[in-house]
């Protein structure tokens, strides 16, 4: 790097969450940076290290071994678990011959005939993923060597008030090198139920829903992000229902009450306070003209003449409040309105101040996280930016069910809310 990282990423650095490839740029930078380095290697940093390659190298402290439980052994025989639990489970019995003859007993109790032709569990396993093991452990111990020599030759330095830029090859960042050569973390604590790749970095929970990985957002934005990852998919915000509309069952002139189309925004939550409104062209018309009404039908804005199809408001509106809009075009002298009844009300609301705040909270703390702006977007009904943010996330995540089900949750509110806006 030619240029010193910025707050935010020495910050990621020393806390290991950054993606391998930019922790490797960063790091080669501070390992020559005395500034950089005094910034990112303090004593308590250090230490720090240590002891998260400590838990990566040994066993839990209570001593008691890791062992499949029978749900997850009975999983595994009928063909049950999803991918992070098949991933953990093979990995296991490749080195557990405990629980590798529970497997064996369970099996060949469940199909007697089968199993005295069928090659042991975990042969081909274990001759396949031995050379990345090796390669793995070859990494970890040459980085617990090094780390304990630096740490034993220049901790008294450190502590006459001396400056120490060590190199760090500290377990966190092999850990992510290793999660991304596909091989599981060697501790068990690394038995994650949800990894994934968001942004440049990585976000996890373990089984006992712990979130790593968007540790600089605020504790409620971080519980949102959690509960949709738990739950396996986002639900329509309530604020959406106030913008749903039924046709009336009047009559009147216009026949079905759209005499052309109204695009955007239709049924929406928008952001921005002076919304563009857009619609489609009617055939013959000479120039248009757009209505904006409150929640009462009180006329708030009117456009001037426009030869176009679309329109930027110019005065803000309120925010947090519900409006309606509608377009008379003028064809041949006579004016065309869209859309009058039968034909439901072209709702919208305007975001509130709350939810913004929160948002934006949300997006200068982790900018490049598509899962949290994904959720929080969603959450706050701006559908559309929710789903080009977690379509970014599937495309990072292309084999991650739980990506994909989190867009369609949201494509499927979407679907329902153009059905129940009166969209054509």
């Amino acid at each position: 790097m030619t240029e010193h990282p910025t707050a935010k990423e020495l910050n990621e650095y020393c806390r290991r969450v950054l993606a391998p490839a930019t922790f490797l740029s960063v790091h080669h930078h501070v390992i020559t940076c005395g500034h950089c380095g005094a910034q990112c290697h303090s004593p308590q940093q250090l230490d720090r290290d240590l002891v998260h390659l400590h838990e990566a190298l040994v066993s839990e402290p209570d001593g008691t071994p890791y062992h499949l439980s029978t749900s997850e052994v009975a999983g595994y025989v009928k063909g049950a678990l999803d991918e992070i639990d098949l991933e953990i489970a093979e990995s296991h019995l490749s080195i557990c011959n405990a629980c590798l003859n529970k497997v064996q007993q369970q099996r060949a109790e469940s199909e007697p005939a089968a199993f005295a032709s069928r090659r042991p569990i975990g042969t081909s396993l274990i001759r396949n993923r031995w050379p990345l093991r090796i390669a793995a452990a070859m990494l970890v111990t040459a980085a617990l060597i090094l780390v304990t020599f630096w740490l034993l030759r220049t901790k008294p330095a450190a502590q006459k008030g001396e400056a120490a830029h060590p190199i760090n090859q500290s377990s966190p960042a092999i850990t992510a090198a290793v999660k991304n050569s596909g091989e599981p973390a060697p501790a068990p604590s690394a038995n994650f139920a949800v990894v994934l790749n968001d942004g440049s970095s990585k976000v996890t929970m373990d089984n006992e829903g712990k979130l790593t990985g968007l540790d600089q957002l605020p504790a409620l934005i971080q519980q949102k992000v959690k509960a949709a990852l738990q739950a396996g998919k986002l639900k329509a915000p309530p604020a959406l229902a106030q913008l749903n509309s039924q046709p009336s069952t009047l009559l009147s002139e216009s026949g079905n009450g759209l005499p052309f189309r109204l695009l955007s925004p239709l049924g929406q939550i928008v952001r921005s306070q002076q919304p563009t409104f857009r619609w489609q062209e009617l055939p013959g018309a000479q120039s248009y003209k757009i209505t904006v009404t409150d929640a009462d039908l009180n006329e708030v804005a009117t456009s001037p003449t426009l030869n176009a199809t679309e329109w930027r408001i110019t005065e803000p509106l309120e925010r947090g409040a519900i409006y309606s809009w509608q377009v008379s075009a003028l064809k041949n002298g006579v004016a065309v309105t869209s859309p009058v009844l039968p034909a439901p009300q072209a709702k919208f609301k305007i975001l509130d101040h709350s939810t913004l705040e929160m948002i934006e909270q949300a997006e200068h703390a982790e900018p490049l996280s598509h899962l949290t702006r994904g959720v929080l977007y969603a959450d706050a009904g701006l559908l559309d930016k929710a789903e080009e943010e977690l379509r970014l996330l599937v495309r990072q995540n292309p084999q991650a069910d739980l990506a994909s089900k989190l867009l369609q949750s949201v494509h499927s509110t979407r679907a329902a809310q153009t059905s129940s806006s009166g969209r054509h």
